[in-house]
């Protein structure tokens, strides 16, 4: 889920998608979530190993575990003075691993010396959720898309006939009588060109977002006299997005009669695709019983990305109907996007009866990521990444009680924002937040091995703002809203495993 963000309608590779591939939550085990995933110097957990690989260092046991979501999408959108809301509910698998352990008997005539124990594993995490529908509507009278399109058409020949709209924007919209010639090379909208200057055209957008980061991993870890633990991660991540966006006009009133417009849809459809490779680090001071403290390190990921992309473009004017198919024009791009590394930071007050008390911190420089090509520099978008983010504080705290072979947990995050500035008018310092609980319970020695079977349930509750824009104008006395999004999730998920 993207944390509050400026989302325009684009039409390549931007800052955008380096964003929404650089940012992780909380997802995991319902051990994990129900805590607030923060689990940074607890480990023992299959997905506390994907927040610090030195936890696989703290197992006595092998395992195996697997998870099953649940998740609820809610956006209330505001456009123009206008709400609506739109709904969505899904079926996830937040996670799946091993770990293998083996304690070292005997070694020097005490384990609790030395080398006492390694453990490796392969597990995945869901890093990220894109799942989100939004809708929002409103009654715009300062400005048409048409004015975009005649912003992308300015200093094109598009008088050519149909070929030169191929690959073109604003020639798509030329031959849709969405826009006309003022000047050569210049363009307007119908509304411009007509001096149509008092009008009210009804704006509805339909947005349908599905997708993930999932993060596979091949972990091993050691425990050193049961005070030292050190663990080191092999990362392959895997992308997946999909994006279905319809824009239409429609006319309500107009002053002009020489201006034939009266409606218009816009289709937008694209996906992206890809997986990357990196490395994660990380080491667990036990320096007493009661105190732990983690510290992990995450490399920059590239990943390899292809994108499918096409669109299409309906337009009305009295009588006659204009079509670009959406099946003519279609985009394939290959590229890679390098996300930021992220170093953390993490602290637990453990009682071996009542539970534990936690506390992760992230530092993520959002700037530092960076599309790369072999066809293209990319030399405005990066700077845009610069110019646009910052780095930022991620906090998680959680906790746990234990009474008997029962677990209650509870836990908070802040995400804070990556944007350092303000856009369109509106603030961008928007965090991610949620709050969880969860409960769990512990049956010990099910059969005559010492097996331990287990089973966790944690509800999660997410929340943030965001912006949508549906095109950006540059041209001065042009109007561009912003429909803001308030967004939320509601993410149930059971855990269960055994330990032998």
């Amino acid at each position: 889920m993207a944390s509050s963000c400026l989302s325009v309608a684009t039409f390549a590779q931007n800052e955008q998608d380096a964003l929404r591939y650089s940012q992780n939550k909380v997802f995991g085990t319902a051990r994990v979530q129900g805590a607030g995933g923060a689990f940074g110097a607890l480990g023992a957990d299959a997905s506390a190993i994907a927040i610090n690989p030195a936890g696989i260092a703290l197992y006595r046991k092998t395992e195996i575990s697997a998870s099953l979501g649940v998740s609820s999408y809610f956006n209330d959108s505001r456009y123009i003075g206008t709400n609506s809301t739109e709904t969505k509910t899904g079926l996830n698998t937040p996670q799946f691993g091993i770990v293998f352990t083996k304690i070292q008997q005997g070694l020097n005539g005490d384990e609790t010396k030395g080398l006492v124990s390694y453990s490796f594993g392969f597990g995945m995490n869901r890093l990220n959720d894109f799942n989100q529908n939004s809708n929002f509507t409103g009654v715009n009278t300062k400005s048409t898309i048409s004015d975009f399109f005649a912003e992308q058409a300015n200093g094109q020949n598009l008088n050519l006939g149909p070929a030169s709209y191929v690959n073109k924007l604003g020639g798509m919209a030329y031959w849709n009588y969405m826009i006309d010639s003022l000047s050569p090379l210049k363009y307007g909208s119908t509304f411009k060109s007509n001096n149509d200057t008092n009008f009210s055209i009804q704006q509805s957008n339909i947005d349908k977002i599905t997708g993930r980061i999932n993060e596979y991993a091949f972990s091993s870890g050691i425990n050193i006299s049961n005070t030292l633990y050190f663990g080191a991660s092999l990362l392959f991540q895997n992308v997946n997005f999909e994006s279905s966006r319809v824009f239409k006009e429609e006319v309500l009133t107009k002053s002009s009669a020489n201006n034939t417009y009266q409606s218009s849809v816009f289709d937008i459809k694209s996906k992206t695709e890809g997986t990357g490779i990196g490395g994660r680090f990380g080491l667990v001071i036990k320096p007493f019983d009661y105190l732990r403290v983690g510290l992990s390190y995450t490399t920059a990921v590239r990943l390899n990305l292809k994108d499918e992309y096409s669109f299409g473009l309906k337009s009305i004017g009295n009588a006659n109907a204009y079509f670009y198919n959406v099946n003519q024009r279609v985009d394939y791009t290959e590229y890679d996007i390098v996300t930021p590394s992220k170093l953390t930071v993490s602290g637990a007050i453990m009682h071996p009866k009542l539970g534990f008390i936690s506390i992760d911190w992230d530092r993520v420089d959002y700037t530092a990521a960076r599309l790369t090509s072999g066809e293209s520099l990319f030399t405005v978008e990066n700077n845009a990444i610069k110019t646009n983010y910052r780095a930022a504080n991620n906090v998680r705290i959680g906790a746990e009680l234990k009474y008997f072979n029962t677990r209650f947990r509870g836990g908070y995050s802040y995400y804070e924002s990556p944007f350092n500035s303000t856009s369109l008018g509106v603030s961008l310092d928007n965090p991610t937040q949620s709050v969880s609980g969860g409960l769990g319970f512990l049956f010990p020695s099910i059969d005559n091995f010492g097996t331990d079977f287990f089973i966790d349930g944690a509800l999660t509750y997410i929340w943030n703002k965001n912006y949508q824009t549906p095109y950006q104008l540059v041209e001065k006395g042009k109007t561009t809203y912003s429909a803001e999004n308030n967004f939320s999730m509601l993410n149930v998920v059971v855990t269960a495993g055994l330990r032998f």
